[in-house]
């Protein structure tokens, strides 16, 4: 049975499909707080047609690629020493975690750290 072909038809449905999903990826992404509201988004419908030398038939690739604002870097901040073998060691500033002043024994200054155990 011959069928008109049409974008709705490509695929069995498959290709308007596909496309779908990647909208939907799209708006997804937009709604993502970590990611700039302001970048530009995409979605690429794109059909490849390749026809055989005498014309009577073509394969056809479909690809549906979408175009998405990258999550945003972060920062914070890391206090560093070493531990009493010498290792390396970090805490991570997290100031609303039950962060405390204390005392630093050597200088009398005042540094941040954890209540609980170093990374």
């Amino acid at each position: 049975m011959e069928q008109d072909v049409a974008l709705d038809t490509l695929g069995q449905g498959a290709a308007v499909e596909r496309f779908g999903l990647s909208l939907q990826k799209v708006l997804d992404n937009i709604q993502d707080v970590n990611t700039n509201p302001k970048a530009k988004r995409s979605v690429t419908l794109k059909v490849t047609i390749s026809p055989a030398e005498d014309r009577s038939v073509s394969d056809v690739q479909i690809d549906v690629l979408e175009k998405l604002a990258p999550i945003k870097p972060f920062g914070t901040r890391l206090f560093m020493g070493r531990d009493k073998d010498g290792k390396g060691v970090a805490s991570e500033h997290i100031p609303d975690a039950g962060l405390f002043d204390q005392p630093f024994p050597e200088t009398d200054k005042k540094v941040y750290q954890m209540k609980k155990e170093v990374l």
